[in-house]
């Protein structure tokens, strides 16, 4: 399959984002015949890039449902059946990337590490790599057992440190447009907020999540953190339906994170368009 390297020009776009983490994640039915113990296989297919490894506590299935429950938040379940599987983390020599797998998960995130200095390669990038690790990852289940990767959710999200630092403004509002306390500015925020995605005929498909907390950098000094992510079942259940999902999320977060966020912050950030 082929997608375009080249970035949409209408999306919105910033010289210097305030962007620390990235993730793309795809969930899938558990392959059959498959056993934690070829675990050592997965990491076969991508350890020339990702040579390092840790275990993890596994993430449980997820999915994004839609008029069955009042309260605000996804609805998570675990099944047990069979042996617990770990997740993994391959990771690349400096760790600012790495695939995390487990059996019914694939997902690969880029992060700022060290003296933050490491660049984000770009969606487009991204996108591409993903796509040929889940193709790969299909290609090895499928010499289990022949059968397709089956996916039922998708995941992305984008993950900014605004810093405060000196000579930055330090109020909410100078940074996002929907929080303005005056001058009696609070110590802490944790807010969330969630908007439904409909697809062809009305039908809800996947939510918009925005996180936006107070936290504290390394040094001691104070950040803003905004996280932006859309998550739910992509159209069909194909790895190019994984994709198409993916692709679209990409283009929600992008415009919503241009929208919500202040001209002032865009002129610290050097929007281009």
């Amino acid at each position: 399959m082929t997608l375009e390297k080249s970035r949409p020009v209408n999306l919105p776009d910033f010289h210097k984002p305030p962007l620390n983490e990235v993730v793309l994640g795809v969930q899938f039915s558990p392959p059959r015949g498959y056993q934690q113990i070829r675990a050592g296989e997965v990491w076969d297919l991508f350890r020339s890039q990702f040579p390092l490894v840790e275990e993890q506590p596994p993430l449980a299935p997820s999915f994004e449902t839609f008029g069955l429950t009042p309260f605000p938040m996804p609805f998570s379940f675990g099944v047990l059946a069979g042996a617990q599987h770990d997740r993994f983390w391959f990771l690349a020599p400096k760790k600012e990337e790495l695939i995390q797998f487990q059996q019914d998960r694939l997902l690969h995130n880029w992060r700022k590490v060290g003296d933050q200095s490491n660049e984000y390669p770009r969606f487009e990038n991204m996108i591409s790599r993903f796509e040929s690790e889940l193709l790969s990852l299909e290609r090895y289940f499928h010499s289990i057992e022949p059968r397709d990767l089956l996916c039922n959710q998708v995941e992305i999200s984008y993950i900014n440190h605004i810093a405060l630092e000196a000579g930055m403004p330090n109020a909410a509002a100078d940074w996002v447009k929907f929080l303005d306390f005056g001058a009696a500015q609070p110590d802490d925020i944790i807010m969330t907020t969630r908007d439904t995605i409909t697809g062809p005929h009305g039908v809800p498909f996947a939510r918009f999540q925005c996180d936006f907390n107070t936290a504290v950098r390394p040094s001691g000094s104070k950040m803003y953190v905004l996280a932006l992510t859309v998550r739910g079942a992509p159209l069909g259940p194909t790895i190019s339906d994984a994709v198409n999902f993916l692709k679209m999320g990409r283009e929600l977060i992008v415009q919503k994170f241009a929208s919500i966020t202040t001209e002032t912050a865009h002129g610290i950030w050097e929007r281009l368009q």
